[in-house]
């Protein structure tokens, strides 16, 4: 919701123009069960980062966030110059990551990030953050307001960092309903 590319209350708001005697179930979930609950059927549409395609699912590109790599105001990295902290100081510290297949995951991996604390969602990194042990990926729409009050920073921006993209994704079979349809295309225009 904080991050101005993701306009997906504009695509609610298309959809409700079109089809308001639809009644909507929104659920929010980490990202292996929303494509798991596509693929079973049991939710018609997800949002999810890109990662890794599937072939049972159609994809729609939607909107980017720029990840960064943060520190808490009492971790040791805080009141360091960006020049003095190195690679081998992040790789050294505690790092939250999340738990389950995804963009952060793959970045931590092929940079030998060694994940400490796992989590499943950006208000546990935000947590771990504050307790001044530990580093984690956080969207920098997301994290605005933290560093804006100075309770964190990022770290290493030139290395640590990465863009994710989001996309709508959808069961290929059966066709989706006209209803699915519909608010893909909403999404689309928005």
């Amino acid at each position: 919701a904080s991050n101005p590319e993701a306009r997906t209350g504009k695509a609610f708001q298309l959809f409700d123009d079109i089809a308001p005697e639809v009644n909507l179930n929104v659920y929010i979930e980490p990202l292996n069960e929303i494509e798991r609950g596509v693929m079973e059927g049991r939710f018609q549409i997800g949002l999810i980062p890109a990662h890794r395609p599937s072939a049972s699912l159609d994809y729609l590109s939607l909107f980017n966030e720029q990840m960064y790599l943060y520190c808490g105001h009492s971790h040791t990295l805080y009141t360091r110059a960006d020049q003095g902290i190195g690679k081998g100081d992040i790789l050294a510290c505690k790092y939250a990551g999340l738990g389950y297949h995804s963009p952060n995951m793959e970045l931590g991996h092929s940079l030998g990030m060694k994940r400490d604390a796992t989590v499943y969602d950006q208000e546990a990194i935000v947590h771990l953050l504050l307790s001044g042990r530990y580093i984690g990926y956080l969207p920098d729409h997301y994290a605005r307001s933290f560093v804006e009050q100075g309770l964190i920073r990022k770290i290493g921006e030139d290395t640590f960092q990465y863009n994710c993209a989001f996309q709508a994704i959808n069961r290929r079979s059966p066709r989706p309903s006209r209803a699915v349809q519909i608010f893909l295309d909403c999404l689309r225009k928005a």
